[in-house]
């Protein structure tokens, strides 16, 4: 050995010593056998202080290390007194190894004097609260198995039949109990051991004799060379400093079975060798893939591989890598099986522990739930939750799992089995042509983009039919304003009833929660934004939450305001958020904003009529001419940009670019050119139709979208057509709603055959790439299918969502369409209730008419019912301002039961 260099006296304190004296000793082997005792310690109570402390943020995330340290110093400083050695940190556990002259008496005056110590300390006094620590504790003797295996780091593995006894052990331990093994019992003096406790015998005092207490913890003079046995992710975080903190993060388990069987067949050597092979795949895949191999860490008969993303360094698309690295892993065939479990939410990361026994580790709930999962995985399978799989852009093939409990969870756990990559669509050839013909337009933008970058608020409004370029123009402007943080929605039909569909999204991206985030996590991310930026909005907190999609109790602010103010002052408020919060340069992307839900788009305005100082925004809708939606209003920096049909020149252009590696006779080319009218988009379909003769060529963009989809092979258009009844977009767990029992399953290669289709979304889920191709879709299914199509993926949806009437507006949607008239009623009217709260009228009203569609169809809906609802209709038009309409609602209410509503005296008074 050497003098320590100062990247080994950095590494030393997260080494275990017996790897440390391994290293020194006898570097080249894989397996030692060694005599000794084990203890494995499990701490409980710290997953719930973590996930306290983690609503305090930075602040909370130091505590948290606080009081871990103080607690874990004080419980090794116990054990190194007798010893110990460190070999595993596992969370809330500790694996401590003791060697030479009275092994069994020193393991047990550790785990004596540790409990004694844990007890001594009381309840830890933190901001969240009084947290109680206590521990069980397994102690086992008798010869142990190690090895140190693999390539791009050397990982010590502790596993074998003795190491399965000790977890047994602990097992069988409540809290507050120390159970040792026979083995254990055998070498201690029989007034020590207690009785019997299911495998083994609990600990009833602590063997007398003087600790080691001059032991020295320091680090030695001299050192091997360690970093081959530190993972390179870790060293690098260990040279870099680590800090301890609250971070999000993609968690994986990976547990292998059968080292003991192994072991006892065919000796210590025969594990080594497919050890080594394992933990040299798993590096393999994660070092391909840029994640952190973490930690390892023991179970009975085998042993658990930690993979972390996002932790210690976030490079984006962790949960990709992670999905992509665990394919890679279960792939691969070894004598070991895995079983693997993956995770991603808020974690605590950070060193634990003293000076001289380090760990860097990750807690939390989230980690609790990957074990969970991991423990659920058969042989081969990995599982993963959904918010793993829906921030994934690559797809994988997935099978739904039952819903399932697992500790410290009060409702079951909904996961998927994840099998082989799918893939990511790729661009068509038509989206990688260079933007044509539209020269003056792409002019502007550039410009609008630059005014922006100063400053200078902009909005441009662009407009023309289906197939003119307006999304061709919005990924130039993408490609140019990559400085610019990017916001934005795309509305559809089955969302323009749903109040502030358009801004559910862009304000929980914002806001950094998901689309699937319960209201209680969307309300306490938004009172922690306002706190920090605008404080004085505090009391307008729930007109905020509406706009997301969360509900809150109003404050009583909101509740003295008026119904007229209402709507004003949350669209206020929301202006106010987003000036607090978005300084940087920021660009708003609202596609089909002509399907736009009303209150989207008065908000929409609202922001685009705020005359204050100045922000670095861009806002750009897309729209056709038709439609109701957004319309851009009278403002100043407000621009309009009409599409119109490229000239016979530039269409020419494009037609050459197209064709220019596989070129069409100029009769052909020149037909095709004429029947485009300058639309690009049926140009490019045109050429790709023209195969079959002059004659079959469509003569729209619909009509060309319809034969693209014909074209298809049949499962294929099976697939297009079905899953256009969810919608322009969808997720791919959903996909059995839409096929057939027995139809072929999707695999990777019908993606990327349907690559010209689809496009990913965020949240794992896909997109039709036009809309009119989804249109096109849906209408050529047969209507009885289409029926049986919603109420299926309806009744889906109804059994997935935590509360149903949470989504009530899109269940009455597909209920509607699907016949289910007595489910669409219910759902019809739920929605228009809470569209009318918010004073969303125009929702409300075609709401309340969907619902009184579906009572007309249903024979368990009285005239009283009806009744109630049309009067809730004509208030809502009324309050919109539609009085001619608001009177046919009044009087509908009035015929059915005879009474003049309150809301007609008061459209009465009205005129």
């Amino acid at each position: 050995m050497t003098a320590c260099p100062p990247t080994d006296l950095r590494l030393f304190p997260y080494l275990p010593r017996l790897a440390v004296s391994w290293a020194a000793e006898d570097p080249a082997s894989v397996v030692r056998e060694e005599d000794g005792s084990l203890v494995f310690v499990d701490v409980s109570g710290f997953t719930s202080m973590s996930e306290r402390l983690a609503r305090h943020g930075r602040i909370g995330a130091e505590e948290v290390t606080e009081v871990l340290g103080a607690v874990f110093t004080r419980l090794l400083g116990v054990a190194y007194a007798e010893g110990a050695g460190l070999l595993k940190f596992g969370g809330d556990a500790l694996l401590l190894w003791f060697a030479g002259n009275e092994h069994p008496a020193r393991a047990v005056r550790a785990a004596h004097g540790m409990r004694a110590t844990l007890r001594s300390m009381g309840a830890a006094e933190t901001t969240a609260g009084t947290v109680n620590l206590r521990m069980s504790i397994g102690v086992n003797t008798g010869r142990f198995h190690f090895f140190l295996v693999g390539r791009s780091h050397r990982e010590l593995l502790v596993t074998g039949p003795a190491v399965t006894e000790t977890v047994r052990m602990e097992s069988a331990a409540a809290a507050g109990e120390i159970l040792l093994s026979s083995a254990t019992a055998a070498r201690l003096p029989g007034w020590l051991v207690g009785r019997a406790k299911g495998p083994g015998r609990l600990l009833r005092s602590a063997p007398p004799g003087p600790s080691r207490g001059g032991w020295d913890a320091g680090t030695p003079a001299t050192l091997p060379g360690l970093e081959p046995y530190v993972p390179l992710a870790l060293r690098e975080c260990i040279e870099a400093g680590t800090e301890p903190e609250h971070r999000s993060a993609t968690i994986a388990f990976v547990r292998f079975d059968g080292t003991d069987g192994l072991i006892e067949r065919e000796g210590p050597a025969a594990a080594a060798s497919a050890l080594h092979e394992l933990v040299r795949d798993v590096q393999a895949a994660v070092d391909e893939h840029c994640v952190c191999f973490l930690a390892s860490d023991v179970d009975a008969d085998g042993g658990k591989l930690i993979l972390t993303a996002g932790v210690p360094r976030m490079l984006g698309d962790d949960e990709e890598r992670i999905l992509l690295a665990l394919r890679r892993i279960v792939e691969g065939e070894r004598r070991l099986p895995v079983r693997i479990g993956v995770n991603r939410g808020q974690v605590f990361s950070g060193d634990v522990g003293p000076p001289y026994r380090r760990t860097y580790t990750v807690m939390g709930d989230p980690v609790n739930l990957a074990a969970r999962l991991m423990a659920k995985a058969a042989p081969g399978q990995v599982i993963a939750t959904a918010a793993v799989l829906e921030n994934s852009p690559t797809r994988f093939e997935m099978i739904r799992l039952e819903p399932f409990m697992v500790r410290g969870k009060a409702r079951p756990i909904q996961a998927w089995a994840v099998g082989p990559r799918i893939g990511r669509p790729t661009r068509t050839a038509a989206e990688d042509l260079p933007l044509t013909g539209r020269d003056d337009e792409l002019r502007l933008l550039i410009e609008a983009l630059d005014h922006a970058r100063t400053g200078r608020r902009r909005t441009i409004v662009i407009q023309g039919e289906a197939g003119l370029g307006k999304t061709r123009l919005l990924d130039a402007v993408l490609a140019r304003g990559s400085d610019f943080e990017v916001f934005g929605a795309t509305g559809e039909t089955f969302t323009s009833t749903t109040p502030y569909a358009a801004w559910r999204h862009v304000l929980r991206e914002m806001i950094g929660v998901s689309r699937d985030d319960p209201s209680a996590v969307v309300v306490a991310r938004l009172r922690e934004i306002v706190v920090a930026h605008r404080p004085a909005l505090l009391p307008w907190l729930p007109l905020v939450a509406t706009a997301a999609d969360a509900d809150m109790e109003p404050t009583p602010e909101v509740a003295a305001l008026g119904a007229e103010y209402r709507r004003p002052r949350l669209h206020q408020a929301v202006v106010d958020l987003f000036r607090a919060i978005r300084t940087a340069p920021t660009l708003f992307t609202f596609e089909d904003a002509h399907l736009m839900d009303e209150a989207s788009a008065d908000l929409l305005g609202a922001i685009v009529r705020d005359g204050r100082d100045e922000r670095p925004w861009l806002v750009l809708a897309l729209r056709r001419p038709e439609g109701a939606g957004f319309t851009p209003p009278e403002a100043r920096r407000v621009q309009t940009l009409d599409l119109t049909p490229l000239t016979p020149e530039a269409t020419r252009a494009l037609a050459r670019l197209v064709t220019v590696d596989a070129p069409l006779p100029e009769r052909v080319l020149i037909a095709t050119i004429e029947r485009s009218a300058g639309n690009p988009q049926l140009l490019i379909d045109l050429i790709d139709s023209a195969g079959s003769g002059l004659g079959n060529l469509p003569d729209s963009v619909e009509a060309a979208a319809t034969v693209r989809i014909d074209a298809l092979a049949p499962h294929d258009r099976q697939l297009v057509r079905r899953v256009s009844v969810f919608g322009l977009t969808f997720h791919p767990r959903f996909l059995p709603d839409a096929l057939d029992e027995g139809a072929p399953v999707p695999t990777h290669r019908t993606w990327e055959r349907l690559g010209d289709f689809f496009e990913p979304e965020d949240g794992g889920y896909l997109r039709f790439r036009r809309a009119v191709l989804r249109d096109a879709a849906y209408a050529g299914l047969p209507f009885r299918l289409r029926q049986r199509l919603h109420v299926t993926i309806g009744a889906h949806l109804e059994r997935e969502a935590v509360d149903p009437e949470d989504i009530a507006s899109l269940l009455s949607l597909h209920f509607s369409l699907g016949g289910d008239h007595d489910r669409a009623w219910r759902y019809a009217r739920v929605a228009g209730d809470r569209a009318a709260r918010i004073f969303a009228n125009a929702e409300a009203a075609i709401l309340y008419q969907r619902a009184l569609d579906a009572a007309r169809a249903s024979a368990s809906v009285s005239a009283a019912e009806m009744a109630a609802v049309a009067e809730s209709r004509g208030d809502a038009l009324y309050l919109g301002g539609d009085f001619r309409e608001a009177a046919q609602a009044l009087d509908l209410a009035r015929k059915l039961t005879g009474d003049t509503p309150l809301a007609e005296a008061r459209l009465l008074i009205k005129r």
